[in-house]
């Protein structure tokens, strides 16, 4: 069995993931308001796309059939998770409107990068010397497109919420509401880096993975201190957005 140093990074991700969902899966339990509700749904999604990231780089790294296979099953994971992020911003920004028009388009181009994926982009995975999995993006002419599409998804969904939650810091005067907002606004902001280093920078750029795991350990381990930090008390009861 060959483990990976990007087994490594995405299992400190899911570290990270897996104490945000229990923080709100906390704050749920406490309001059972839909917003939480829709914040755990999302950590949960981004959460089984970094599982099988994880499952894959750490036991399976030296069998390119199952990291490709891998890598294709998570395309289809982001389509909800983005269209799920789409749909909380609408709820969040436009209550006067029904969420699902943010949900339903996302979810419809997710489902075309998916299966564009799955049928046009055929990868060759394999493990490099520096221990990094390098997932061999196929050349077809059809891999810039889709990889544009899904860095497209990834900014449309998860840039409108980062600024919600940074105005949220700037405009309320709970400061627990503000710490939390801060925090939330910084996973997402992270999670942005880590969609654009995944769909964009690494294989157009042809940058070394290794840099990807890096920035992926760093970015984990800034993460886990930050909610730590912004996440640990219990007065408030959930994360509703407040400028509504």
């Amino acid at each position: 069995m060959t483990y990976s140093i990007t087994g490594i990074a995405y299992l400190i991700l899911l570290f990270v993931l897996g104490y945000l969902f229990y923080r709100l899966l906390h704050y749920w339990k406490k309001e059972r308001d839909p917003a939480s509700r829709q914040a755990l749904y999302i950590v949960g999604f981004f959460g089984l796309f970094v599982l099988n990231a994880a499952i894959s780089g750490l036991f399976f790294a030296d069998n390119p059939i199952i990291l490709e296979k891998a890598a294709k099953a998570n395309s289809f994971i982001q389509a909800f998770a983005f269209a799920v992020v789409a749909y909380h911003v609408i709820y969040l920004k436009f209550p006067k409107i029904s969420p699902w028009i943010g949900f339903i388009p996302i979810f419809i181009l997710g489902l075309i990068a998916a299966i564009l994926t799955l049928t046009h982009l055929h990868f060759s995975p394999f493990l490099e010397a520096s221990g990094s999995i390098n997932w061999g993006f196929s050349s077809s002419s059809m891999a810039v497109p889709v990889l544009l599409l899904r860095t497209f998804i990834s900014l449309v969904t998860l840039v409108p919420l980062i600024i919600i939650f940074l105005l949220q810091f700037k405009n309320s005067e709970n400061y627990l509401i503000r710490r939390k907002s801060l925090g939330i606004s910084f996973v997402f902001l992270f999670v942005l880096i880590g969609a654009l280093l995944d769909f964009l920078l690494i294989r157009i750029f042809n940058l070394d993975p290794i840099w990807r795991d890096m920035v992926f350990i760093i970015c984990g381990a800034i993460l886990l201190i930050t909610l730590v930090l912004t996440l640990t008390d219990s007065k408030t009861k959930s994360l509703k957005y407040e400028p509504r």
